[in-house]
């Protein structure tokens, strides 16, 4: 088939949100079909040279960034200086009062419900193709891919066959607190009454969505996210157990300090790269990281041993890198969080598997589970490379229902 997909972000530019979009466009191109890109181009940003773009997809590109986000470079800037005359409490309060501060929240206050993205969905409007799609796939984050979609097709710009959003978070009840505004419910809603089909990629997430969305819970599906680098990639043979989580923990959407706390009393090593807006210290057996270069990444992954999963607390999301785990022969460590019945769902599908060892988000718990595996006690556990999330595997079925 000949697909368009449409995303509104800079595509090598490193996050877990790009590694999926990646993981979709490879397992397209492996499928065989022939692909154009329409995406975002950042310029400023630092793009990663391992998140590669197959030499075969035809791609487009329009400048993404925003005045909030130039401003924003600025402001990352001028910190250093900033800060190294004043304790962390000053400087948060020289911020708030900064004429670049408040020029920055005027601004964003500009732009709409579509925030940032908003001059980049005004540019990429110009694109015009006289190619006759099969399908066009808007993946979302951000969720301007699915607007830029809708205008192009709209204004006669783009003809497709058939449109397939993948929302791979859903946007009112995003875990990151975007829920509670009454214009992002709204515009939510517009967006999912244009497309076809509208697939997610949580069970829960899919049962929420039908529940907020009921006009359009006809067109929804769920299919996991696809692992984002071939089974194996992240194996690495070391002496003993060592713990990694990687990935980040911002609160309200994930809480890492039970599993801090229970590494800390366990006394296993463990390194943590990941940004955050809770300070966790490193010490002799835990070490903390900001977020790193993919490559970086994979260097600390090829020295672990047990992976560390983190769920969400809220909105029934499923981080990605659980995909990727699974497609390697280390130990997983499934830390369950949300509510009982997210919990219980999660269970219902992750365990039948046989791949992961399952335990409550709290230190006594976390810490019972670590013991159970320094002991080798797996119980029916396997260390073994899953091939279900296989790119081009979730690729198929998804082309499979949304093509219906």
């Amino acid at each position: 088939m000949k697909i368009l997909v449409v995303n509104g972000d800079c595509i090598q530019v490193n996050s877990s949100a790009n590694l999926c979009h990646l993981a979709y466009i490879r397992g397209l191109v492996d499928a065989g079909h022939e692909l154009t890109l329409l995406s975002a181009d950042g310029k400023v940003y630092q793009k990663d040279p391992n998140m590669c773009i197959p030499e075969s997809v035809r791609c487009y590109s329009y400048y993404g960034m925003s005045l909030y986000e130039r401003l924003s470079l600025k402001r990352r800037k001028m910190r250093p200086a900033e800060t190294a005359k004043a304790t962390p409490a000053e400087g948060k309060a020289n911020k708030r009062k900064s004429f670049l501060y408040r020029f920055k929240k005027w601004i964003l206050s500009l732009y709409g419900v579509h925030g940032i993205y908003a001059p980049f969905v005004r540019r990429a409007g110009h694109f015009h193709s006289n190619v006759d799609y099969d399908l066009l796939l808007s993946i979302s984050t951000p969720v301007t891919s699915h607007l830029l979609a809708h205008n192009l097709l709209e204004s006669g710009r783009v003809k497709a066959a058939r449109w397939i959003q993948i929302w791979e978070d859903p946007w009112y009840s995003d875990a990151y607190g975007f829920n509670g505004k009454d214009a992002i419910f709204q515009e939510e809603k517009r967006l999912l009454g244009f497309g076809q089909r509208i697939c997610y990629v949580s069970p829960i997430t899919l049962d929420n969505q039908k529940k907020l969305y009921p006009e359009n819970k006809e067109k929804m599906f769920w299919e996991p996210l696809p692992a984002y680098y071939a089974p194996g990639s992240a194996q690495g043979k070391i002496n003993g157990i060592h713990f990694g989580y990687f990935g980040n923990y911002e609160l309200p959407a994930r809480d890492l300090r039970p599993f801090y706390e229970a590494a800390n009393a366990s006394g296993v090593p463990v390194t943590i790269c990941g940004d955050s807006n809770v300070h966790l210290e490193s010490n002799d057996l835990v070490q903390v990281h900001p977020r790193v270069q993919l490559e970086a990444l994979r260097g600390f992954e090829a020295q672990t041993t047990v992976l560390v999963f983190l769920c969400n607390r809220k909105g029934g999301q499923i981080p990605g890198k659980i995909y990727q785990y699974a497609a390697t022969d280390k130990t997983v460590l499934f830390i369950l969080d949300g509510t009982e019945e997210e919990k219980m769902i999660l269970r219902a599908f992750f365990e039948p598997y046989h791949r992961f060892v399952f335990c409550e988000n709290n230190v006594e718990d976390i810490a019972a589970a670590i013991e159970r595996i320094q002991r080798g006690e797996l119980g029916e556990v396997v260390n073994r490379p899953l091939t279900d999330f296989d790119p081009v595997k979730i690729v198929n079925r998804i082309l499979e229902e949304g093509m219906k």
